[in-house]
């Protein structure tokens, strides 16, 4: 009995010895491990109501990713589109160039044939008409004709020409060539 009753006390002894030390921020390991589990239960939030706000969060955030995406595949597709339809006016206008420049080509063509034409056809007059109709032509066109004839029937048709046009086609000859 003796036995049980130092037991007691011992005991005591250290309940008390641990709410005095306690009392005094001298914590035992084991009070420490109890108040900090206690501690950490009164802090933690409510299991259901954090979690269920932070995936209802999440859930609108997620809708919202979702949305976006969808309206910039939207847009992608938009801009495909004109993407799509500028390459095919492009395409369609390099067409048209390429049919221009032909065209272009062939009047160019046909006024070399016309103009080589009007050259024989000033070639073959007897140098006094074509001096004659050579003044009534403008300097521009009179260089273009006197320079594609040989030098001797334009020499011919220049000494023929008043003194005055025939300095001033001479000038723009030269500078012509």
């Amino acid at each position: 009995m003796k036995g049980k009753i130092a037991a007691v006390i011992l005991a005591g002894g250290a309940v008390g010895f641990t709410l005095f030390s306690g009392w005094y921020g001298l914590s035992t390991p084991l009070v420490m491990a109890s108040q900090s589990v206690e501690e950490k239960a009164a802090q933690a939030p409510a299991p259901g109501a954090d979690e269920k706000g932070l995936l209802a969060a999440i859930n609108r955030k997620e809708q919202e990713v979702i949305e976006r995406e969808g309206e910039l595949l939207k847009k992608e597709e938009r801009l495909n589109v004109i993407k799509r339809d500028i390459e095919a006016r492009l395409a369609e206008l390099k067409k048209v160039h390429q049919d221009i420049e032909s065209l272009v080509k062939k009047i160019n063509e046909a006024d070399d044939e016309r103009f080589k034409k009007i050259v024989k056809i000033y070639e073959s007059m007897s140098p006094e008409e074509a001096a004659s109709r050579i003044e009534g032509l403008d300097k521009e066109m009179a260089v273009m004709i006197l320079s594609s004839m040989s030098e001797r029937k334009a020499a011919k048709i220049l000494g023929l020409v008043d003194v005055r046009k025939s300095v001033e086609l001479s000038r723009d000859f030269r500078i012509k060539k």
